[in-house]
Formats: C-alpha cells, sequence, structure tokens
C-alpha cells in the first residue's frame, strides 16, 4: 500500500536547485519531469484542499456569545474559511533524477486569511485573521517510453499544511486511515509516506462508504472545550455538482476523530482532514490561528 522515502531522498532534493513555475538552468530531463508533473490529473495535487467559501456552521450549542477563556465551552462560529491566493502564493519544485527514477518535492507558501464571523446576524462578514502557511508534497516518476513526455507516476504523497512559522504548528495530525466498505484500505502516520498510484491511493467506486479516522496532538494551551475541532473536506459526496463541501467530524472516546461519507461522482481529488485550534475559531481578529490540514489523494470510478 506504501512506501517510505529514505535519507538520500530528503538530503538530495534539499541540496538541489528549486525551480519556480517556469524553470530556467534545467536540464532537458529536468524540464520532462517539471512537465510530466504538470501534465498529471490535477486533483492528486490539488493546492488548495477545501477551496475558498466561507461557509456556515452547524450550531452545536443555542448560545450565540463565544468564549475563549481556558475551561469554556466551544460554540461553532457562524461562518467560517480560508482565502489562501490573496497573494501569489511562492511555488518550489525540486527534481532529483536517480538513473531511470525523478523524484519531485514541491513547496507551495502562501500568505492568505483565516475568516470568521461571530457575529450571528445571519450574514456572512467575517473578520480576517493572519494565516501563512506552507503545503508540502511530493512525487516518484519512472522513466516510461511510452509515457508522453517519457515519464510516469508511479507514486504521491499527500498534502501537508502547516504553519509556515514553526513555532506556530501547535496542532499536529499524528495518524489518519480510510476505510471502504469496512476494510481499512490506507494508512498515514507520516506526511512524507508514499502511495502507489496503482495500489496505494484509495480507489473508491461510486455508492462505496468511505470512513475517515484522525488521530490529532494539541500544545497551543488555549484550552477550551474541547480544545481542537477537526472537519473533513470533500468534492465527491455530492451527485448533483463537483464542489468543495465541509463536514465536522465526531470526536471518539479515544482521542480519535471520525466521519463517514459516501461516494457520489466519480473524479480524482483528495479527501482533506483539517484540525484547528478551538480558539481559533472563536475570535474575528488576533495571531490565534493553528492547524493542520493532511490532503490524502484517492480516485473515484464510476
Amino acid at each position: 500500500m506504501r512506501f517510505h522515502t529514505g535519507a538520500l531522498l530528503v538530503a538530495a532534493a534539499f541540496a538541489a536547485t528549486a525551480c519556480s513555475d517556469a524553470p530556467t538552468g534545467t536540464s532537458s530531463e529536468e524540464a520532462a519531469v517539471q512537465q510530466a508533473y504538470l501534465d498529471v490529473d490535477a486533483g492528486y495535487f490539488d493546492e488548495d484542499p477545501g477551496g475558498d467559501e466561507v461557509l456556515p456552521s452547524p450550531a452545536l450549542t443555542s448560545s450565540s456569545v463565544l468564549f475563549s477563556s481556558p475551561g469554556d465551552p466551544y460554540v461553532a462560529p457562524e461562518h467560517w474559511g480560508r482565502r489562501r491566493a490573496d497573494e501569489r502564493p511562492s511555488r518550489d519544485r525540486v527534481v532529483v533524477i536517480e538513473g531511470d527514477t525523478a523524484k519531485v518535492l514541491v513547496a507551495v507558501r502562501f500568505r492568505g486569511r483565516f475568516l470568521v464571523d461571530t457575529t450571528f446576524d445571519g450574514s456572512p462578514n467575517p473578520g480576517a485573521k493572519r494565516m501563512h502557511e506552507t503545503l508540502r508534497h511530493h512525487a516518484v516518476f519512472v522513466r516510461d517510453a511510452e509515457a508522453p513526455r517519457g515519464w510516469r507516476l508511479i507514486a504521491v504523497s499527500l498534502g501537508n499544511i502547516v504553519d509556515t512559522d514553526p513555532a506556530n504548528r501547535t496542532v499536529e495530525i499524528a495518524a489518519m486511515t480510510v476505510e471502504v466498505n469496512g476494510t481499512q484500505v490506507g494508512e498515514v502516520t507520516d506526511p512524507n509516506q508514499l502511495f502507489r498510484v496503482q495500489g496505494g491511493v484509495p480507489e473508491l467506486h461510486v455508492g462505496d462508504e468511505v470512513m475517515v479516522r484522525v488521530a490529532v496532538r494539541n500544545t497551543t494551551g488555549t484550552d477550551l472545550v474541547p480544545p481542537t475541532q477537526v472537519f473533513l473536506h470533500l468534492r465527491h459526496h455530492r451527485a448533483d455538482r463537483d464542489l468543495w463541501g465541509r463536514i465536522q467530524m465526531r470526536p471518539n472516546d479515544d482521542g480519535t476523530w471520525s466521519i463517514g461519507w459516501t461516494v457520489r461522482r466519480p473524479g480524482i481529488a483528495r479527501m482533506a482532514v483539517d484540525a484547528i485550534d478551538s480558539e481559533a475559531l472563536q475570535t474575528q481578529s488576533g495571531d490565534n490561528y493553528r492547524a493542520n490540514i493532511w490532503a490524502f489523494p484517492y480516485r473515484a470510478m464510476p
């Protein structure tokens, strides 16, 4: 189902020269790998899991007053969402070719806004807070004379989105599992894990029942009750449209969160688990955005 990158990959990748969206000074082979990466279905490498809609939250209590003191209960805001691309992202792609294998490591840095609406006036009019994030994912290609660019994708990682400032990475997803019709088809304990495109990336079918379970660590220290909110972002859960939707995951007694969904349409995308410190959703201003997202690729077939 999966295999791991070694120390050589990490060392070589970060020693290599990073390539921009329009790389210059690269070899013809590196340029071919770059183009092969860009030719892959964009669903495997979606850089904005969850999209940029400001969506309403289901009310978890009847109170319209939000609290932000330790021990106070969390109350869902009226609306919330993200805007990652207010400024053009900084994007680097590193290509490392070793024999007949090419490794592509991607880092995308966003200077966006986290939008929270606590007005409870029936209209989405959120305040905006700093949200500087970095998304990282990587992929492996092999030489293939029959592939259009001479390189064929064989493995991908999930997308891991963290705060660009390491000091703000106090919410951390520790593990994620995916079950289909009661059978586990994917497990992630390290965001650098690689999943083979054939036999590793979950292959779903319309009508399948999918269960997602996640474990999260939160050391932020704001200590609302509960201190962490976890959501699942999806694209193929509705038959009538191909748009991002958001579902709140349910806490379990063992410190994990889980939620089920049904595949309603075919396509390639990422199911994105989104763990957020509760206080980030309680205020319209302030520098308190703390979150981690793991975006796991899948294929949904008819």
